[in-house]
């Protein structure tokens, strides 16, 4: 039962950063765009992830019940060293929130639509901005054993752990990511020259998450940190690595085409298989540390508390995933418009 709970551990990831990471996407697309085009994202942001943003934020408290029951460990070290950048995550999410709610249903259009406006737009690039960081500090190798915590400053302990250049970098990259997510999401709702917009925008958007994947491993080269020794030692993690970047030609000319569903499920690919990377080149020591890898089955909860959890969330998928798919499927997720007209 193990497996089912590492299984629904990394699905939970994978959909948090495929469906709220196109949410956040459009916040950045939005704080990026011209004014003129800002006008046209909030308006296509309001017919598309107002009827399902607050379902993405399912699939984040999963992976903090599993981490929480199953991997206290994990729990504890995450939960502790990384406190700033998840308060921060937290008020980022709770600020995103109120602010697309009150600039939506505001009763009274004044000036303060555009506070609403500022707190939508720089929440959206904070909150996956220090998502990524926290995820680049579990690997960075600067996070200190818990049991030795004592011995170091403040800054040593919860500063300098999240706040490195690794992190910084994945930051970036995961902002990127997110930015690219929802362009091509909304390239599959829009059409005409709205549709050309987007593309514009996701090619731009990919551009930034290639060049900053490959600074994050060109720093990692040059300071030698441990995941780049991780990675080149896994050969499965190598191959899915030269995929997902493979499909960066067939995504391009895709998307050119403003083909709906097929740059939808090529990108989910993508993500996935980089996903999947960097959890078979780290599995099981997710987490690094100054004196080395901490395996995630290191005082991992019993048999009886998994096999619980694991029952738990077989159920709970039963009513979760068709429920979603209804959810996506009324709000016109599989409909497919007419590609942007050639000049």
């Amino acid at each position: 039962m193990t497996t089912v709970v590492f299984l629904f551990l990394f699905v939970s990831i994978y959909f948090y950063l495929i469906f709220g990471g196109a949410d956040f996407g459009v916040g950045i697309l939005e704080l990026l765009s011209s004014r003129k085009n800002r006008k046209v994202t909030k308006k296509i942001a309001y017919q598309i992830i107002g009827p399902v943003w607050e379902a993405n934020h399912v699939w984040l408290i999963i992976v903090i019940v599993i981490m929480w029951i199953a991997f206290p460990n994990y729990y504890y070290i995450i939960t502790t060293q990384l406190h700033i950048p998840l308060t921060l995550l937290l008020f980022g999410i709770v600020i995103r929130g109120t602010a697309f709610i009150f600039r939506h249903y505001d009763a009274v259009v004044d000036s303060s639509q555009s506070i609403y406006n500022k707190l939508f737009q720089y929440s959206s690039m904070v909150t996956p901005f220090v998502l990524g960081v926290s995820a680049g500090a579990l690997i960075s190798g600067k996070l200190i054993p818990v049991n030795t915590m004592e011995d170091y400053s403040f800054a040593e302990a919860f500063i300098f752990p999240w706040f490195n250049i690794t992190s910084l970098l994945m930051g970036v990259f995961i902002a990127s990511l997110v930015a690219f997510l929802s362009a091509v999401f909304l390239v599959g709702e829009t059409s005409g020259e709205e549709q050309r917009i987007f593309i514009k925008r996701a090619k731009k958007a990919n551009m930034s998450v290639a060049f900053s994947s490959l600074l994050i491993f060109g720093y990692g080269f040059y300071a030698e940190e441990v995941f780049i020794d991780h990675f080149f030692d896994n050969i499965l993690s190598i191959i899915l690595v030269i995929i997902a970047a493979s499909l960066l030609v067939p995504i391009w000319i895709y998307l050119a085409k403003g083909k709906k569903v097929v740059i939808r499920v090529m990108v989910a690919i993508q993500v996935f298989l980089m996903l999947g990377a960097w959890a078979q080149s780290n599995f099981p020591s997710l987490i690094i540390t100054t004196e080395g890898p901490v395996s995630i089955y290191e005082n991992m909860a019993g048999e009886a508390v998994i096999n619980s959890i694991a029952y738990a969330l077989l159920a709970g998928s039963v009513l979760i995933l068709p429920g979603l798919f209804h959810l996506f499927k009324s709000f016109g997720l599989f409909k497919v418009l007419p590609a942007p007209e050639k000049k």
